[in-house]
């Protein structure tokens, strides 16, 4: 049963999720580890939730297209995958609204409560209408980037513009993603503009430090750069790539890309190098034994 519930989640992508609001965090410059420990709580209920409202909704199409799934094997009910999702997405939604009420008497108190709800809704209407929807890839890329937004409005300084830079930075490469995975277990189809938005992030870090490179910044680059390459290369079978085995590493790539967007804006140590790595490490590793899609 602990297996069911650690593929439902999806639970090898995890990691990612702590990324992204470790990066928030160190931008904004948090202060509270209590407010990071809701956040990260907060996160990850949310993205489980909307782990298991997925399946709960592509059920029938699973029993068709990927019968191994918990649903269709009978592991679990379907009744149940549903109140475990919307149980999860409404404390992932408390857990970061709540961080918003310790700030001073005013709008910003509600900032987090919003930026939250924006969250649980973009998870509904992507997995409530993701099949054969064109403009479906933005929600599931607005669910990150608005974890991003969430963090910074909960404190003094709010959303700044290196917050916009890494928010907008996740969003076009999640999309790209999201857009790449949508033909992988069906006609394997390539997405070009998919690519072109993967590749986004590494292109806007060369043109934003074109004036040179710290060994930070070159280290974060490189590693992101060829993990995305190895991504690709390694999903060729008889020279044809093949979509599926792409979006895994792709979105174990999520860490690497955070450490990209610090070093980016010279925010980066070498303790952060280590963090960010060890979230990698630690996705790439669960994905070998719990399914990352």
């Amino acid at each position: 049963m602990l297996r069911t519930h650690l593929t439902l989640a999806r639970a090898s992508n995890l990691p990612t999720v702590w990324s992204n609001i470790l990066c928030a965090w160190i931008i904004v410059g948090g202060y509270s580890t209590l407010q990071l420990a809701s956040y990260l709580v907060g996160a990850s209920l949310l993205y489980i939730g909307g782990m298991y409202l997925n399946d709960y909704c592509d059920r029938e199409i699973d029993a068709l297209q990927r019968a191994e799934r918990p649903i269709p094997t009978g592991k679990i009910a379907a009744a149940t995958v549903r109140n475990f999702a919307f149980a999860q997405l409404a404390l992932g939604f408390a857990a970061i609204a709540w961080t918003g009420l310790l700030n001073d008497p005013g709008p910003t108190q509600w900032l987090p409560s919003a930026f939250a709800a924006g969250v649980v809704l973009c998870i509904v209407l992507y997995d409530t209408n993701h099949k054969g929807n064109p403009i479906a890839p933005i929600f599931m890329a607005a669910c990150r980037a608005l974890l991003y937004l969430a963090v910074a409005s909960a404190f003094a300084n709010g959303i700044d513009a290196n917050n916009l830079i890494a928010t907008g930075t996740i969003f076009v490469f999640v999309m790209g993603v999201t857009f790449l995975a949508r033909t992988e277990a069906t006609t394997n189809a390539i997405d070009y503009p998919a690519l072109a938005m993967i590749a986004a992030p590494a292109l806007g870090a060369i043109y934003y430090n074109s004036h040179g490179f710290t060994a930070e910044q070159t280290a974060a680059l490189a590693l992101f750069i060829a993990w995305i390459a190895r991504s690709f290369l390694r999903a060729r079978v008889d020279g044809r790539l093949v979509i599926g085995k792409t979006i895994g590493p792709l979105l174990a790539s999520i860490p690497l890309l955070d450490l990209t967007i610090l070093a980016t804006l010279s925010l980066a140590t070498h303790g952060h190098l280590v963090l960010f790595a060890v979230l990698f490490a630690l996705t790439t590793a669960a994905q070998r034994y719990i399914p990352a899609t």
